[in-house]
C-alpha cells in the first residue's frame, strides 16, 4: 500500500470520528434544552393559585337605602299674585300711606292687608254723607208723622201718601249708604301683604274712577314656572295623583307621600362664589295646555320667600322629585358599557386550597370577581341609582375592572372596603 493511500484512510477516519462526536453533541444539547423547558413547565404548573399573581382593583362597599329621583328643569320666579289698585271715585290724591320708617310709600316698599295706601281729598264726600244723613232723618219723622195720623183713623191722610212717605224714607236711607261708601272708597288700603312695583299718582294729582294708582305683587310665597317636555308629564302627573290619593287618606303613611317635594336652586353666587343653599318647595300645579309657541307644558313651584330673597324674573333650577326608590348608588366610572351589555364587577370571597408538595394544608380565602349584569338604572351624571329589586350588591370594584373577567382572583388595595354610601339627601337624578 503506498503511503498516499494510508494517508487518505487515516484522514477519512478522523473526519467520521469529528462528525460523529459533533452529532453526539448536538443531540446532547437537544436533550438537555428539552429536559430543562420541561421542568419549568412542571415548575409553572405546579405554581398554587394562592401564590399566583392577581391584577389589583380598588372596593368601594354599597348599601341600599332610600333615594329620590329627581328631575332638573330651569325657570324664571314669578309672583303669586298681582294686582292693579286704584279708587272707586274720583278726587284729588292729597295723602299717601307711609312704611315702617314714616317714609311715603314709593316702589319695592312692603305693605300689609289694610295698610293704607293713600287718601282723596274727601270734604265734598263728607258734606254729601252729611246731606244724605239729614234726608234720611227727615224722612223719617215725615214717615212717623203720617204713621201717627193713619193710626188715629181722622183721615187726612191718604194710602198714597204714606206709601209715598214710606218710598222717600227708603230712599233716603240709600243715598246715605251710597254717600258713606263713596266716603270710605276715598281711602285706599291693600288689600294682601305685598309688595309696591309701581306707584303711578303723585300727591296733589287728580285720578279719576278705577284709574290704577298702584300696583302690588303679592311674593310671598312665589311662583317658579318652568318648561317641560312632553315626554316627562306623564310621569309628573303620575306622581302628583298619588299625592293626592295620599293626601285623601289623611296621616297614613309616610309624610313624605303626601308632598310633591321640590328643591330650588338659584344661579346667583353669594359673595365668596359659592353656590346658594337649596329652598325647600312644592309642585303646585300643572298646566293644561302646552305653550303654543314653544310646545312645552308650564308647571309650577311653590317656594316661600318670607326672607324675599327672591324677586320676580330671577333664574332658578328646580329639582323635581318625581318618584322615591331603594336603590345602590354607583359611581359611574365602576359600571362598563360593552355593546349592548351593561355590568359591573362585585366581589365574593371563595376558597381555594394550599398544596404542599402532594397534601391540602388548608384551605385559603380569595377574593374573587363576579360579573354583574345591570338591567334597570337611573342616569345620575357622575352615579348611577340601580334599584335593589333588581340586583343585590355589596362590594364593588371602582379601579381595575377593566380587564377583569367573571370568576377572576384579585387582590383588594387600599382596604377591602370604604365607608357605606351616603347620598346627598335621598339621591337624585339630572336632566340637563
Amino acid at each position: 500500500m503506498t503511503k498516499w493511500m494510508r494517508e487518505s484512510i487515516r484522514y477519512t477516519a478522523l473526519l467520521t470520528l469529528t462528525v460523529m462526536a459533533i452529532g453526539v453533541m448536538m443531540w446532547a444539547s437537544r436533550r438537555d434544552d428539552s429536559a430543562a423547558t420541561l421542568a419549568k413547565k412542571q415548575v409553572t404548573t405546579e405554581v398554587p393559585i394562592v401564590a399566583q399573581s392577581k391584577p389589583l382593583v380598588a372596593v368601594k362597599r354599597v348599601e341600599a337605602s332610600l333615594h329620590e329621583v329627581v328631575s332638573k328643569y330651569t325657570g324664571k320666579i314669578r309672583p303669586w299674585e298681582t294686582y292693579s289698585i286704584g279708587f272707586e271715585v274720583g278726587g284729588r290724591l292729597v295723602e299717601l300711606g307711609t312704611d315702617k320708617e314714616g317714609n311715603p310709600l314709593d316702589d319695592g316698599s312692603r305693605v300689609v292687608a289694610g295698610q293704607l295706601l293713600g287718601r282723596l281729598d274727601d270734604r265734598i264726600l263728607v258734606a254729601r254723607r252729611s246731606e244724605a244723613s239729614a234726608q234720611r232723618e227727615q224722612a223719617a219723622t215725615d214717615l212717623r208723622r203720617a204713621r201717627n195720623v193713619r193710626e188715629a183713623g181722622l183721615g187726612a191722610i191718604t194710602e198714597a201718601d204714606f206709601q209715598q212717605a214710606l218710598t222717600d224714607q227708603a230712599l233716603a236711607t240709600a243715598q246715605l249708604e251710597i254717600a258713606t261708601k263713596n266716603l270710605e272708597d276715598a281711602t285706599l288700603t291693600t288689600p294682601v301683604d305685598a309688595t309696591i312695583s309701581r306707584r303711578l299718582a303723585e300727591p296733589g294729582e287728580s285720578v279719576a274712577p278705577n284709574q290704577t294708582v298702584f300696583e302690588l305683587v303679592q311674593n310671598d310665597p312665589v311662583l317658579l314656572v318652568v318648561d317641560v317636555p312632553e315626554a316627562d308629564i306623564p310621569e309628573i302627573q303620575r306622581r302628583m295623583r298619588s299625592v293626592q290619593v295620599a293626601r285623601k287618606k289623611g296621616e297614613q303613611g309616610d309624610p313624605e307621600s303626601r308632598l310633591f317635594r321640590a328643591r330650588v336652586f338659584l344661579q346667583s353666587r353669594d359673595r365668596y362664589g359659592e353656590r346658594m343653599p337649596p329652598i325647600d318647595a312644592e309642585v303646585f300645579r300643572i298646566s293644561e295646555l302646552a305653550d303654543s309657541r314653544t310646545g312645552l307644558f308650564e308647571v309650577e313651584v311653590r317656594v316661600s320667600n318670607s326672607q324675599y330673597l327672591l324677586r320676580p324674573g330671577m333664574v332658578a333650577v328646580a329639582e323635581l322629585v318625581v318618584d322615591r326608590i331603594s336603590a345602590y348608588r354607583v359611581p359611574e366610572t365602576a359600571v362598563l358599557f360593552r355593546g349592548d351589555q351593561t355590568y359591573l364587577f362585585s366581589l365574593a370571597t371563595t376558597f381555594e386550597p394550599l398544596t404542599l408538595m402532594f397534601w391540602d394544608i388548608r384551605q385559603v380565602p380569595l377574593e374573587t370577581a363576579r360579573q354583574v349584569s345591570l338591567t334597570e338604572w337611573i342616569d345620575g351624571g357622575d352615579h348611577l341609582l340601580v334599584p335593589s329589586t333588581s340586583v343585590n350588591l355589596d362590594r364593588i370594584v371602582v379601579r381595575g375592572q377593566q380587564r377583569l373577567s367573571d370568576g377572576q382572583h384579585v387582590r383588594v388595595v387600599g382596604g377591602r372596603s370604604a365607608e357605606p354610601v351616603v347620598a346627598r339627601r335621598l339621591g337624585e337624578r339630572t336632566a340637563d
